[in-house]
Formats: structure tokens, C-alpha cells, sequence
């Protein structure tokens, strides 16, 4: 389990504008680019902790999927630690990175 922010990785290739989405209900975090997204388990019940292997798949804009690789993962979740630590106040504990 991460306690700490990784570093950024520059060859990830994400968009720079961005946003996260909690549904609290579905427990899951949502990843949003303008024309993509990407979701992975999240939960909140026993402190904030989320499942980095279960974001697997974009669904694009298009209508189409494709596979999320695993460099765009290492940021996406070290962009979601970093939201929730600067954003929500929270430590997000990252499982099975």
C-alpha cells in the first residue's frame, strides 16, 4: 500500500485538463478527460482506499474502449492520491498497485 505521493511520469501521455467524479453509492472513482474516462473501485467505509488493478478500460468519447496501459495508471492514481490529499483533505490508500 503507497503512503505517499509518487512521482509524476512524463511519458504517460494524459491530458492536462482533467477531472475526478466519487460515486459514492456504485463505489467507484471516475477519471474524466474531455474525451475519455476510466473508473476503478473506491471505497470509503474502513478509511479511503482504492483498487489501482481494477481501472483496466477507457470508454472514449467515440463510443468505442480501449485498454488503459500501465504507465497511464501509475498517474492516474498518483493524480487521484494527490486530488484527494489537496482537494478532499484524505489519505487514499492505493491497493494492489
Amino acid at each position: 500500500m503507497a503512503d505517499t505521493t509518487p512521482e509524476p511520469n512524463t511519458s504517460h501521455g494524459l491530458a492536462d485538463q482533467y477531472s475526478f467524479e466519487a460515486e459514492f453509492r456504485g463505489e467507484e472513482l471516475h477519471y474524466i478527460e474531455t474525451t475519455r474516462r476510466t473508473s476503478m473501485i473506491w471505497t470509503w467505509t474502513n478509511s479511503y482506499r482504492t483498487s489501482a488493478s481494477s481501472m483496466t478500460t477507457w470508454s472514449n468519447a467515440d463510443g468505442t474502449q480501449s485498454p488503459v496501459s500501465d504507465e497511464e495508471r501509475a498517474e492516474i492514481i498518483r493524480r487521484a492520491v494527490k486530488y484527494a490529499k489537496d482537494v478532499q483533505g484524505v489519505k487514499l490508500i492505493v491497493e494492489d498497485s
